[in-house]
């Protein structure tokens, strides 16, 4: 068997370790959160998401939950982000006490064609004995550099050792419109 057929997941019935699952795929229009209540059984968790907005000043961030979706986790959390954007700015964005993770900032996606996309990988989520985390990276259409191109990357963090089941992501002002798929990342 080729070695491309073992990469992408090809062998039938074979263990392939690394291997993407699709969970769900989950489209939203003017909503104000997307959330992920299944999970599977996995132990990192792939969430990729084109998302567009009603705001020229957003954010987007993910929480989690322990009671299945019923509610999600609003206090806690730490991020630490490094953002940059067309025109060569550069910062940092942290907190050790957030409402949420941050995953991208000062996004214009009000305006036609603007857009956040990116990935977000999530680590230890069913898993009692851990924290759970995240590291992210998303592009996005920049609000104060006259609307050129921004990113951010970093990870997030959730500091106690806790299950959690259900997972969202949301923006901080107004709605979202777009398509989130998240998958697990088999291990066997």
């Amino acid at each position: 068997m080729p070695i491309g057929q073992a990469k992408f997941g090809l062998l039938g019935g074979v263990a392939d370790p690394g291997k993407l699952e699709l969970i769900e795929t989950q489209t939203a229009s003017s909503d104000s959160s997307i959330d992920f209540t299944s999970l599977g059984s996995y132990n990192v968790h792939l969430l990729t998401h084109s998302l567009t907005g009603n705001s020229a000043d957003v954010g987007l961030f993910s929480r989690f939950s322990n009671d299945g979706g019923s509610s999600f986790i609003a206090s806690s959390y730490q991020h630490s982000q490094q953002r940059g954007d067309g025109e060569g700015g550069f910062e940092e964005n942290r907190s050790t006490s957030m409402w949420a993770m941050q995953i991208c900032n000062k996004a214009n996606v009000a305006t036609s064609g603007h857009s956040f996309s990116g990935y977000i990988y999530y680590y230890n989520l069913l898993d009692s004995s851990k924290y759970s985390f995240n590291t992210n990276h998303s592009s996005y259409s920049d609000r104060e550099a006259a609307n050129t191109v921004a990113f951010n990357f970093g990870s997030g963090v959730y500091p106690t050792a806790e299950a959690h089941n259900a997972l969202n992501i949301f923006p901080n002002v107004g709605t979202i419109s777009g398509s989130a798929s998240l998958y697990g990342i088999a291990e066997s």
